[in-house]
């Protein structure tokens, strides 16, 4: 093992002595699932100490009500809950507990907002008679932020890359499955000989102009997965809202001793983060004003939860500098029912 895998996980080992929950989740991240349209899942039918999911692989939630109106809390692994010691300290758990409806978790891990609005379709959630919120952001930034491909239409996701190096170099890769999809076409409508697209990710860097050009695709994306959400609300008569997830480069936090421990930690495991991490904090500005018109245009409510103060006091609310403790989601739960007077 070299000198850095020891460092990263001597790290890792050390971090779970402060937030013992977080091997949960690491061993629910080894066992993720490649599944139809949304890339990967959650696992099926965990039953872990600190996270259960059902057949399907969505997160349980707690204190359901009979016959109480059916509202979604979708996004990526904060509402997914990563962090929290057990399914009742997720937020749609304490939502359950202080409003008057039964909120589903549609929470996928390391989720773009494409897949996040695909998971919500995939659900067939028949009746929807509370609101819908989606409570992300950070993702699309950051992935946009990252090399590799990024289109108007397919967008971007995590893992990209192991993706499709494994489609190129699997037994049923690009050409076995053109020929395939070819022959068919051929054999049911007589088509002749259809030249095959090259289909590589780029290796090309990331430069200021290809930043920029990401950055715009992943606004186009996102203003289409809105206008989705508040069509599907629509059709349900009920509301949609944006809720842009606390990030600690965009909260102006004062940092308790435990997240000064976990992000030190945090940087010796992933070393070579901190470009990405500084430019999601001079971004923050631009992208909220952008995430903003967006939601006015499409009608969907906005709310930065980055700007509460009750987020910004010298407590433990991080584990990391995405998700949350169950001190710091019982403090978005309290923020999400004030602001969006649910």
């Amino acid at each position: 093992m070299s000198a850095s895998a020891k460092k990263s996980r001597a790290a890792v080992e050390q971090r779970n002595l402060i937030v013992p929950q977080m091997r949960d989740y690491d061993e629910l991240g080894l066992r993720q699932e490649w599944v139809p349209h949304l890339m990967f899942f959650h696992p099926r039918n965990v039953a872990l100490k600190s996270v259960t999911t059902n057949e399907f692989g969505f997160r349980n939630t707690t204190g359901a009500k009979p016959g109480a109106p059916t509202a979604l809390l979708v996004g990526g692994s904060s509402v997914f809950g990563i962090g929290a010691t057990s399914d009742a300290t997720t937020i749609s758990s304490l939502l359950n507990a202080t409003t008057k409806y039964n909120w589903h978790n549609f929470g996928g891990r390391a989720f773009n907002s494409t897949q996040e609005a695909i998971l919500m379709h995939l659900s067939n959630t028949k009746k929807i008679d509370g609101p819908i919120v989606l409570l992300s952001g950070a993702n699309n930034l950051t992935r946009s932020l990252m090399s590799g491909s990024f289109s108007k239409m397919f967008g971007a996701f995590f893992h990209q890359g192991l993706f499709e190096s494994q489609m190129r170099s699997a037994e049923v890769g690009n050409r076995v499955l053109a020929r395939q999809l070819m022959s068919g076409f051929s054999r049911r409508f007589g088509a002749g000989k259809i030249q095959r697209a090259q289909m590589a990710s780029s290796t090309a860097p990331h430069t200021a102009a290809s930043k920029a050009e990401s950055y715009a695709a992943m606004l186009t994306v996102f203003e289409r997965d809105c206008e989705y959400l508040q069509m599907m609300a629509k059709h349900h008569a009920t509301s949609a809202s944006f809720v842009l997830q606390p990030f600690v480069p965009w909260v102006q936090k004062s940092l308790h001793a435990q997240e000064i421990e976990l992000f030190k930690l945090l940087d010796q495991e992933a070393e070579g983060f901190s470009r990405v991490l500084n430019e999601l904090a001079e971004l923050k500005q631009q992208y909220t004003r952008d995430l903003q018109a967006i939601c006015a245009r499409t009608g969907l409510k906005f709310v930065d939860l980055n700007l509460a103060p009750e987020l910004q006091q010298p407590d433990w609310l991080f584990v990391d500098r995405l998700h949350l403790t169950d001190a710091g989601y019982a403090a978005v739960a309290k923020l999400l029912v004030r602001d969006l007077s649910l």
